[in-house]
């Protein structure tokens, strides 16, 4: 799957908000994120991406999403090709990924308001980039 975002400014967030609302009732998440690479930083090097992604909910249910992004198709859109797959158990699948040689370069959790299609859209509202190698976790 390759994933396209469309990104736009908004003028005034509060009337966006309150016109969703009208629309569509919001389901609130957390999305906890970790992104891995080599130490030597070989998956930053070749444009790709290895993400560990723990999504809450507000009833407490979790599910845990492995994901590799290769490298962008194309410059203007930065859109890559995207492999997922949903594992079981989010502490077992951080332990594969350190035990196979990756290390944590960045991670980060974050509030998020989904709405409408389900499952675990990247809507990146001020979210840190792959470029970005602050460890918060």
């Amino acid at each position: 799957m390759i994933e396209a975002e469309l990104k736009a400014r908004v003028p005034d967030r509060e009337a966006l908000v309150q016109l969703l609302d009208k629309l569509t009732a919001g389901r609130p998440e957390i999305y906890r994120d970790t992104y891995y690479d080599t130490a030597e930083r070989a998956l930053e090097a070749r444009d790709a991406e290895l993400r560990i992604r723990t999504v809450e909910t507000a009833d407490g249910t979790a599910r845990t999403v492995l994901t590799y992004k290769s490298a962008a198709v194309d410059a203007a859109s930065g859109s890559k090709p995207e492999h997922e797959t949903e594992v079981v158990g989010a502490d077992a699948a951080h332990a594969v990924v350190r035990g196979l040689g990756y290390v944590p370069v960045i991670a980060f959790a974050l509030p998020e308001l989904r709405r409408g299609r389900e499952g675990p859209a990247d809507a990146r509202h001020g979210r840190p980039g792959p470029g970005d190698r602050r460890y918060v976790r």
